[in-house]
């Protein structure tokens, strides 16, 4: 079932609302893509619509326009395939059912096996299949059926990504409720899907991969490898000849290549089986992207000309668009080094990652997140390259705000944040701004809270996720520490003087 995905359905929409033709350059810039992928957006409507007579037209130095033939039919189809689409992670009997058929691709299961694995008809069973086919179709997969019974298949790659979403979205949405990084994944489900030995082993290749970095993978970059991994033993130990598995890759050189070897050897120890030799290309191109401090152990190593130049535009063009000049920021600009080299490598590798306040940010700084991106799209127009995106911003978005409140005066008071670095130092200047009188003695995570009142004295802990056995005063805030969570910590400053009182 051919459907359109939703960046698809934002240019129809829009080409909808034109009585006119509109320029290609002002399609793409208003969806924040290149005209090349517009191109292509165009041409998969196009085949949509191809038996309902309905088009859009292009012509040089006149654009796009929307020719219908009758009456418009919906791109969403009779029963609304985008909200399905939407719809097919929040159902656990959905997950699981595409788990298995991608885990396990290109091999086919029979109607009559699943709706016994999973104790419901065959017709729901089947409704369920037409719900999975639409889903897997934004993966470029094909769901086939015929007499050997139902399968997904493509290659190794898309299904690899098709699972990696599942395992993604399991942990955006429980991003924030403890401190251990592999609760956040919902541990119960992961468990039940893929297996506790594999869930296990991916923590401890993790633990190793860190210690041989000598650094800490830090959130979203910890669940981009997490699912990776959980993704690469799923698919490896079910294997067949007919996994179309590509085999050329380039090598590189350093500490990163190294450590992606001496992984997937020990994968390859702990499965006893001989995991593909692309495995270490995947793995690399998941350290370098990710937000670690490895890049920075070498204090005299020359930071990459593409990074700074990129940096020092970005600066530049917020500046002049916010009114407030940055430029001569040092923190800002060693903050921005630190994370845009991680994410130009992950545009080229096509990793994407999640922020889970990503909305709360649009909402809260709105002017600064704007100027962010219209200051990254004008840098991509010229470099010719992918446009980051919303998540990606909303995470620069952090640094820009923070350096701009970074200018207020700085009560004992130590941090509790799992948002990563940028959120916990924007957190920090917002409660100084709020509570200039304060001394921010730590930021910590929650792992470290224990050790850190071991050896330092705070009047409050201000933290934004949940702690037990607390014996100093809690104030529990949201990341970006707006009026609800000034009225929260008052409100806990207030419980603390009635019990002094």
């Amino acid at each position: 079932m051919k459907v359109l995905n939703k960046r698809q359905l934002e240019i129809f929409n829009l080409l909808t609302e034109q009585d006119d033709w509109i320029p290609a350059t002002k399609v793409a810039e208003k969806l924040n893509i290149s005209v090349s992928t517009l191109r292509r957006d165009v041409e998969s409507i196009n085949s949509f619509y191809v038996r309902k007579e309905n088009r859009i037209i292009t012509k040089p130095g006149l654009g796009l326009k929307l020719e219908i033939q009758g009456t418009l039919p919906s791109p969403h189809g009779p029963e609304d395939d985008f909200v399905q689409v939407q719809s097919v992670l929040t159902n656990r009997r959905l997950v699981s059912i595409l788990t298995e058929l991608l885990s396990y691709s290109p091999a086919p299961f029979s109607i009559t096996y699943l709706a016994e694995k999973f104790s419901i008809s065959r017709s729901s069973i089947v409704e369920d299949l037409k719900k999975i086919d639409v889903w897997v179709g934004r993966f470029s997969l094909k769901m086939i059926k015929n007499h050997n019974g139902t399968s997904i298949e493509g290659n190794d790659y898309n299904i690899r990504m098709a699972l990696k979403e599942i395992i993604t979205s399991s942990v955006v949405s429980h991003y924030q409720l403890t401190d251990s990084r592999i609760d956040r994944f919902s541990r119960s489900q992961l468990i039940a899907e893929f297996g506790e030995k594999n869930v296990s082993n991916c923590i401890s290749l993790i633990s190793f991969i860190e210690n041989e970095l000598g650094c800490i993978i830090s959130d979203p970059y910890y669940t981009n490898l997490f699912s990776h991994l959980l993704v690469s033993i799923r698919r490896v130990m079910n294997m067949s000849d007919d996994i179309d598995i590509q085999h050329e890759y380039i090598k590189h050189q350093g500490t990163e290549w190294t450590v992606a070897e001496k992984s997937v050897q020990w994968l390859s120890d702990h499965y006893k089986i001989a995991f593909p030799a692309i495995e270490v290309s995947y793995i690399y191109q998941y350290i370098v992207s990710s937000g670690g401090n490895h890049n920075e152990l070498s204090q005299n190593k020359p930071v990459d000309l593409v990074v700074m130049e990129y940096t020092k535009l970005l600066i530049k063009n917020i500046s002049t668009l916010i009114n407030i000049d940055l430029n001569s920021d040092n923190e800002l600009k060693n903050q921005l080094i630190s994370h845009i080299k991680p994410m130009l490598n992950r545009l080229m590798y096509g990793i994407t990652i999640h922020n889970p306040i990503l909305e709360d940010i649009k909402n809260e700084l709105a002017t600064v997140f704007d100027a962010v991106k219209s200051s990254v799209m004008k840098i991509d127009s010229v470099r010719n390259s992918s446009i980051p995106s919303d998540d990606e911003i909303a995470y620069l978005t952090i640094y820009i705000q923070s350096a701009i409140e970074r200018t207020i005066e700085r009560k004992k008071v130590i941090l509790v944040c799992s948002s990563g670095v940028g959120a916990s130092q924007l957190l920090s200047s917002r409660i100084i701004r709020t509570f200039p009188e304060w001394d921010i003695i730590d930021i910590v995570s929650g792992s470290k809270l224990k050790e850190t009142l071991e050896n330092k004295t705070c009047d409050l802990v201000i933290s934004t996720i949940r702690l037990e056995g607390m014996k100093v005063p809690v104030a529990y805030v949201s990341a970006l520490f707006g009026k609800k969570d000034i009225v929260r910590v008052i409100e806990c400053l207030g419980s603390i003087n009635n019990v002094k009182g």
